[in-house]
């Protein structure tokens, strides 16, 4: 990925060593601090391997039921929203930004004050508490000026792209330090103080929020990504955001669930992070890929009056059952770690009839679990990737691909494609343009961005037997790393599928297409007709996955 480094990150250069390396299939970029500590943990202990299974065929999907909610769930306690909400938010005044202002906003490194939350979504009326410090390798008088906190609602506001609706008063912070774990997992955390806290009030209209740290100057350090949930059923379609792999991205502390540092001062892949904690602020990849691809999802849907209510992964994890309450789940963006339950639950969506729309790609590819914190539960992500490493012998729990032959439930069950490739760029042309899509079969998906994780169909007893190619592209490799983790060309495509229960799936199938439905995109552009054809395709397949099983009515 390319990064836009302000003059605040380009003087951390010199303390920082950025490193790119892809594991099974995905990617993630890490800055590894000179304070992060090099340590000698315990070995990771090698358990007897798990035996293969056959793969789980279309045929026997269709018997998935939805897993039952692990909670009773609790209706939010915000106020009813009207069939007009989002037309009505957008008359309220946003915040001074603009989209060159998003695009260039540059949060992968931390200089200057960090914050947690201690919940990733509440409702009205819950108080969420702020865990804040400085966190920074230089010590200047600057740093020792008071912090304030805000909370931004995203939508689009005629172009600022948020709305405020707290302020805290001004605190100083101490300086905080990251904590390892001195167990084999080398998991980061930050065990810092409440500075603040909050509480949810009825004027806060329910959607995604950004709870912002600001300098004394008033320039954003950093942030931390909050749902605060509508009632169910507000809208027809419902946003499920990838808390889980926002976090296994997180480098905050030196550590991601993919590198930690080495001894020469190059990041390690046996260094990582077994476990991801959500008690520590989001930088690197991770407040990356919200930029990437939540921010500009929800400025572009609330720029068209699309009615959309938020939740992230965890509460689907936790509450199946919101699922059932919408004509359709939307995936946006990357949303490459589910729980076995939030797998089971897009299974079972689809069977009942409930339509899909996946506006991102790499999803579904690896299995993951929830285990708590001392702050709460649903705290810790685990990470093995090694079902010999991971001590649990559980399938449905066991972190590992979801196509590995031991657990063998490949993604193409959900989507009706897999990965094939990771940092690719290219063309995508028309394969067949359906009639129930208005656009021209006659314009190709151009200047596809090389930090693309792509996807493709994959012939297998897993593969639905009704998927059907839209576009379709022989990628090329950005890096050779990339490169020797899938054998062959790397292809591109996007398609839909129609389900014998009514439901419908869109799957783009590619990381990058979120991004570029907003001006504030951080990631590289596609060309422009390439821009206006993802927008287009996505307005009419929000609008059309708004019927309940529109899958049985769209026409080839």
């Amino acid at each position: 990925m390319k990064f836009p480094f302000s003059g605040r990150t380009a003087a951390l250069i010199s303390a920082t060593i950025i490193v790119s390396l892809v594991v099974g299939g995905a990617t993630s970029y890490l800055f590894i601090q000179k304070s992060a500590p090099v340590i000698k943990f315990p070995p990771i202990i090698k358990h007897l391997d798990l035996p293969k299974h056959p793969i789980e065929t279309f045929a026997a999907s269709q018997k998935v039921t939805l897993p039952p909610d692990s909670s009773p769930y609790v209706n939010s306690t915000c106020p009813a929203l009207s069939p007009t909400w989002v037309k009505e938010e957008n008359k309220k005044p946003g915040v001074k930004m603009k989209a060159a202002d998003w695009k260039n906003l540059d949060l992968y490194a931390v200089e200057g004050s960090a914050l947690w939350l201690n919940q990733t979504s509440v409702s009205c009326g819950a108080k969420v508490d702020i865990h804040a410090a400085l966190y920074t390798s230089n010590s200047t008088p600057t740093n020792k000026l008071p912090r304030i906190f805000a909370a931004w609602r995203i939508g689009y506001y005629n172009g600022a792209g948020a709305r405020e609706v707290w302020r805290s008063s001004s605190f100083k912070l101490k300086q905080g330090k990251a904590t390892t774990s001195k167990d084999a997992t080398r998991y980061t955390e930050a065990d810092w103080p409440v500075v603040t806290s909050f509480t949810v009030g009825d004027n806060w209209t329910p959607g995604f929020y950004l709870i912002i740290s600001f300098s004394a100057f008033g320039q954003i350090e950093n942030f931390a990504p909050l749902v605060v949930r509508s009632p169910v059923g507000s809208s027809k379609l419902v946003m499920m955001n990838s808390f889980m792999t926002w976090e296994m991205y997180n480098s905050f502390g030196g550590r991601s669930a993919y590198f930690g540092p080495g001894k020469d001062g190059n990041s390690d892949t046996d260094e990582r992070s077994r476990i991801a904690s959500f008690d520590r602020p989001m930088v690197g990849s991770g407040s990356y890929s919200i930029q990437r691809d939540a921010i500009p999802f929800i400025q572009f849907v609330e720029k068209e009056g699309i009615n959309v209510d938020e939740e992230s992964d965890l509460d689907i994890n936790q509450w199946p059952s919101i699922t059932t309450k919408y004509a359709a789940v939307i995936v946006g963006g990357h949303a490459e770690y589910f729980t076995n339950r939030v797998f089971n639950t897009l299974i079972a969506d689809r069977n009942l009839g409930t339509n899909i729309a996946i506006l991102g790609g790499n999803t579904a590819y690896w299995q993951t679990r929830l285990e708590p914190s001392k702050y709460g539960p649903d705290r810790h992500l685990v990470m093995y990737r090694d079902a010999a490493e991971d001590p649990t012998r559980n399938l449905q729990l066991v972190t590992i691909e979801f196509g590995n032959k031991r657990l063998n439930t490949p993604p193409n069950l959900i989507s009706g494609e897999q990965t094939n490739g990771v940092h690719v760029y290219g063309t995508l042309f028309p394969v067949k343009i359906p009639i129930w899509l208005h656009v021209s079969p006659s314009t190709n998906i151009g200047g596809v961005s090389s930090d693309s994780e792509v996807e493709a169909v994959t012939p297998n007893k897993a593969e639905p037997p009704n998927v059907h190619v839209l576009y379709s592209g022989a990628m090329k490799w950005r890096d050779t790393a990339s490169h020797r983790l899938f054998k062959g060309q790397p292809i591109a495509q996007v398609d839909w599928i129609s389900f014998p229960s009514g439901s419908a799936v869109f799957n783009a199938g590619m990381t990058t297409w979120s991004c570029q439905l907003s001006d504030a995109c951080v990631d590289l552009p596609f060309d422009s007709a390439s821009r206006t054809l993802i927008q287009d395709i996505t307005r009419q397949v929000l609008a059309l996955w708004q019927i309940p099983k529109v899958g049985a009515s769209l026409k080839e």
